[in-house]
């Protein structure tokens, strides 16, 4: 009796964990800030997909991208996207979901002749958040030594600290640019730019090997047959959708 028992607890208790929901970590946008109708866009399709596809219930947690590493470190996340290789202790990864090319910008009178990361050292310059661990470690050095350096989360203010001369010199996705440039009504034309930094991987990073493993198997099978690329698409769709215009923007200091 007191084995069967036994064996009942085992039964709901492995029942109970399986029904709980993962922790997924988000970053944060700052198109959702600026927009309450906005979508999440692409990475939140992506995840919503893959684990619908493995049939396990999640829970989305939204925290700014400079957190998700932290929290996936301290076992407060199950899944994180934006993970980049070298990957912490304890943390799988899988292939890359999307790759990412910052370049530095300038207005078309700067002057300054850049040739590497170490040449923006010399220069007032403004990056989105998180830069200083996306781009590695030369770039941290960098930005130790630039005067003004600032990271910013509202992609639209950063780029007006730069239009407006508030900033020589800005480092940014270049698709992150152009959309914000076009909800201006301004042109790249009106911009230098210098092509510094290598292409960034961004990957799911997970504690669990074998959920890590299974995404990583999707994830090659719709960069195959296309999926992945419906799903950019569809959520750049998303996030641009009935964009309202642009107001005036504050510094975020998460």
């Amino acid at each position: 009796m007191q084995q069967r028992m036994w064996l009942l607890a085992l039964f709901f208790c492995a029942v109970t964990e399986a029904a709980t929901p993962l922790r997924v970590g988000l970053g944060v946008s700052d198109q959702v800030f600026k927009n309450p109708t906005a979508q999440s866009g692409y990475e939140q399709l992506l995840v919503n997909e893959l684990m619908q596809t493995l049939q396990l219930p999640h829970q989305i947690i939204k925290v700014p991208h400079a957190r998700l590493r932290q929290m996936l470190a301290a076992g407060e996340l199950d899944l994180a996207v934006r993970q980049q290789q070298p990957g912490l202790s304890g943390v799988y990864l899988t292939s890359p979901y999307t790759q990412v090319r910052n370049k530095a910008f300038a207005l078309a009178d700067f002057r300054g002749q850049l040739q590497s990361t170490a040449d923006l050292a010399n220069y007032r310059l403004t990056a989105f958040q998180n830069a200083t661990a996306v781009l590695g470690p030369i770039f941290a050095e960098v930005t130790a030594r630039s005067p003004e350096y600032r990271e910013l989360t509202d992609h639209t203010q950063a780029v007006l600290m730069l239009l407006k001369g508030r900033t020589q010199l800005l480092v940014m996705n270049e698709k992150t640019l152009e959309n914000v440039l076009t909800g201006l009504g301004r042109t790249r034309n009106e911009l230098r730019e210098f092509d510094l930094f290598a292409v960034t991987e961004f990957r799911l990073g997970s504690r669990d090997a074998a959920l890590a493993h299974e995404l990583d198997q999707l994830l090659n099978l719709w960069q195959q047959n296309g999926r992945l690329q419906l799903l950019r698409q569809r959520g750049q769709e998303l996030r641009y959708a009935k964009r309202p215009q642009p107001q005036p923007a504050t510094v975020r200091n998460e």
